[in-house]
C-alpha cells in the first residue's frame, strides 16, 4: 500500500535541473516585459512629453512616485502575504492581464494630474501578481546551489528590457506620441508575458521546507537545531522586532534614496546638458546594459563571496559614478558614468534578495522581501520628487546629485554593518552559525 501511494504520487522535480531552468526562462521573459522593465526604464522619457502635452511640471510628474511610496506600506505586505499563501502561476497570469489593461488606460489621460496619480497607484496593485517579487519567490523554489546565478539571470532579463525599451519607446514617442507608446507597452505586456506564463512558468512544491542560507554555498547541511531555532521571524510583527530586518531595511532605503534621484531624472538631466532625445534614450539603454551586466556579475559573485561584502562594492561604485556626473566633463562622460551607475545598481536587486533569502526562511520569503520593499520605497519614492523640486527651484540637478552620492555612501556603511549569517540557538543556549 505504501508502494502504491509512492508510485501514484507525483514526483517533485529536483532543484537545479532542466525543469528549473525552464521555469527561470519563463520568469525571465516576464521580467523583461513586466512593469519594472517597461515603465521603470522609460519613466524619464515621458517627463518632457507629459510636461509639454498636459502642462504638468516635472515635480508634479515625479510626485507620482512619492504617492506610490505612501501606498507601498499597504500594498507590499499584502502582496508578500499573498505570494507566500496562494499558488503563484494563476496569480502571475492574472497580474499579466491587469497590468496590460493599466498600461492601456495611461494612453487615455487628459489634463488632470490626479488621474495620472490614480493610474500610477492602480499599477502598483495590478502589477503585483506578475511582479519581480512573485517571480523571485517562484525562482528561489527551483534553485539551491545556483540560487545566486538564477536570481542574477532573472534580474538581468529585466536589464535586457531596460536596454531595449527606452530605444523603441523614444522612437514611438517621437513619431506617434506618448499615448501610442503606452498602447505598445500594453500589447507587449499582454502578448509576451502571457505566452511565457502559459507555456513555461511552473511552481515547484519543495519536498521539504528549506531554511535561511547561512552561507551562499547551499551544499552545506543545516543542523536540526538551526532549522528549529534559526529560521528567523515568521510574522509581520516579528519582522518589526528583528534587528537584522532593520539593518537590511536601512541598507535598502538608503540605496533607493540615492539611486531614485538619478535614474528617474537621468534622461531629462542629459537633455538639460544639451543631449538630443535620441542621445538621452541611448544613455538610458546604456544604463540598462549596465544593469544587465551588473546582475549577471553580482549573481555569479554572490555564489562565491559573502553577499553583505559584495553589497558594499555595489553601493560604493555608483557613488563614484554619481560624483563623476556631478563634476561634468562633457556629455559622453556623463553617459558613460550612467552606464557604470547601472552596472552596480542593477546588481543591488539580486544582492538584496539573496540577503533576504539568507536571513529568512523560504516560507516567509515573500513577506520578508515585501516588507523590505516598504523600506526601499520610502527612499525610492521620495527621492525623485525631491530631485524634481531641486530642479524646479535651482534650475539644475547639482544639489540632487550631491545628496544622492551621500546616500549611496551611507548605504555602503549600512551594508558593512550587516551580519554574515543569522545565528541559531542550540538547546544548550549556545549560538551557532546556520549551515556550520
Amino acid at each position: 500500500m505504501d508502494a502504491t501511494a509512492t508510485t501514484s504520487s507525483p514526483q517533485v522535480p529536483a532543484p537545479d535541473t532542466a525543469a528549473s531552468w525552464r521555469a527561470l526562462a519563463g520568469s525571465g521573459v516576464l521580467a523583461m516585459f513586466g512593469v519594472s522593465a517597461l515603465y521603470g526604464s522609460t519613466f524619464g522619457l515621458f517627463l518632457l512629453p507629459l510636461q509639454q502635452s498636459l502642462g504638468w511640471s516635472r515635480g508634479e510628474i515625479a510626485f507620482s512616485l512619492t504617492l506610490a511610496t505612501l501606498f507601498t506600506p499597504l500594498v507590499a505586505p499584502l502582496t508578500g502575504w499573498v505570494i507566500d499563501k496562494v499558488p503563484l502561476r494563476p496569480l502571475i497570469l492574472a497580474g499579466v492581464v491587469l497590468q496590460s489593461a493599466n498600461f492601456a488606460a495611461f494612453s487615455m489621460m487628459q489634463g488632470s494630474v490626479w488621474v495620472y496619480y490614480g493610474l500610477c497607484l492602480a499599477l502598483m496593485v495590478t502589477a503585483a501578481g506578475a511582479s519581480l517579487l512573485s517571480l523571485a519567490k517562484l525562482v528561489q523554489g527551483w534553485f539551491d546551489q545556483s540560487l545566486g546565478r538564477a536570481l542574477g539571470l532573472l534580474f538581468a532579463c529585466g536589464g535586457i528590457g531596460g536596454i531595449l525599451h527606452p530605444l523603441w519607446t523614444q522612437a514611438v514617442i517621437s513619431q506617434l506620441g506618448w499615448r501610442q507608446a503606452f498602447m505598445v507597452m500594453a500589447g507587449l505586456s499582454l502578448l509576451a508575458c502571457g505566452a511565457a506564463a502559459l507555456l513555461l512558468v511552473r511552481e515547484r512544491e519543495p519536498a521539504a521546507r528549506r531554511e535561511p542560507l547561512a552561507g551562499l554555498d547551499a551544499r552545506k547541511p543545516v543542523s536540526t537545531a538551526a532549522a528549529a531555532n534559526g529560521k528567523g521571524p515568521d510574522s509581520m510583527a516579528a519582522f518589526m522586532r528583528d534587528a537584522i530586518w532593520w539593518k537590511l531595511a536601512l541598507f535598502n532605503m538608503l540605496f533607493a534614496l540615492g539611486v531614485g534621484a538619478i535614474f528617474m531624472h537621468f534622461a531629462a538631466l542629459l537633455q538639460d546638458r544639451g543631449a538630443t532625445p535620441g542621445q538621452a534614450a541611448f544613455a538610458m539603454s546604456l544604463v540598462g546594459l549596465g544593469g544587465l551586466t551588473g546582475n549577471l556579475l553580482a549573481g555569479w559573485l554572490a555564489d562565491r563571496m559573502p553577499a553583505s561584502r559584495l553589497a558594499v562594492i555595489v553601493m560604493a561604485v555608483p557613488m563614484l559614478a554619481t560624483l563623476t556626473i556631478y563634476a561634468g566633463g562633457g556629455l559622453w562622460v556623463s553617459i558613460a558614468a550612467g552606464g557604470l551607475l547601472g552596472l552596480c545598481s542593477g546588481g543591488d536587486n539580486s544582492v538584496s534578495l539573496l540577503l533576504a533569502r539568507r536571513y529568512f526562511s523560504a516560507d516567509t520569503f515573500g513577506r520578508a522581501s515585501a516588507t523590505q520593499m516598504v523600506a526601499a520605497a520610502a527612499g525610492g519614492g521620495v527621492s525623485p520628487w525631491l530631485a524634481g523640486l531641486v530642479h524646479d527651484r535651482t534650475g539644475n540637478y547639482d544639489l540632487a546629485l550631491i545628496m544622492a552620492a551621500a546616500c549611496m555612501g551611507a548605504a555602503a556603511l549600512a551594508a558593512w554593518w550587516l551580519p554574515e549569517h543569522r545565528a541559531a540557538t542550540r538547546p544548550d543556549g549556545d549560538n551557532v552559525a546556520l549551515g556550520a
